[in-house]
């Protein structure tokens, strides 16, 4: 098991995200937006637009977790596993994203998502987990390179956003327990996300 910092249990909890934390959700992901580099995106979201990536996820049984302030059962940062193609072929692919909010970055709060995003991609059974990141993003470059992620390439000119051009650096982590019967001609699956039975194992 990947280990994640011990503040957790002093000033959060971690969580499978609830319907209830999709209006705190859709705050972070429009401040992560309006940022220009988290998010590469030209306009702020509705909640509904949320709302459809949680039943998403739910549905295809990806998994989607949120840190929560103990203080005011909010959501302050959130992170998911999803689809990287969608094709049975890359069924054991899985991509990371993590988002937390301005004014709780730098608490090693993102450490934590990762930590617990990769122990839940190996009791899934995915075999490969990839992020890709602007090249401007640095807090997330280093991030994922203190969890071994590992460099693979570099989109040049991978993006345009807000009247600059953005190169992307592609990431990714392999999970050596996940094994395949060579022997079956069959589509490849993971397992699905418990959403009702999860318990973070580290608070």
């Amino acid at each position: 098991m990947i280990t994640a910092p011990t503040i957790i249990s002093d000033c959060y909890t971690v969580r499978a995200i609830r319907e209830q934390d999709l209006p705190a959700i859709l705050k972070i992901y429009n401040e992560c937006i309006l940022d220009h580099t988290t998010l590469l995106y030209y306009e702020p979201v509705d909640l509904r637009f949320i709302q459809k990536w949680y039943e998403k996820c739910r549905t295809e049984g990806y998994a989607a977790m949120a840190v929560v302030d103990k203080a005011t059962d909010e959501a302050i940062a959130y992170a998911d596993l999803g689809p990287t193609h969608p094709f049975p072929a890359f069924a054991l692919s899985t991509m990371m994203a993590i988002y937390i909010r301005s004014d709780y970055r730098r608490r090693g709060l993102g450490r934590v998502l990762v930590a617990e995003l990769l122990n839940i991609a190996k009791q899934q059974r995915f075999k490969n987990v990839v992020v890709y990141i602007a090249s401007t993003n640095t807090p997330s470059i280093k991030l994922f390179e203190s969890f071994k992620f590992q460099y693979v390439g570099k989109m040049d000119y991978w993006a345009y956003n807000f009247g600059r051009f953005l190169d992307g650096l592609a990431y990714q982590f392999i999970i050596p327990e996940t094994k395949v019967d060579a022997n079956t001609n069959s589509p490849p699956v993971f397992v699905p996300f418990a959403w009702e039975s999860y318990v973070y194992a580290q608070q």
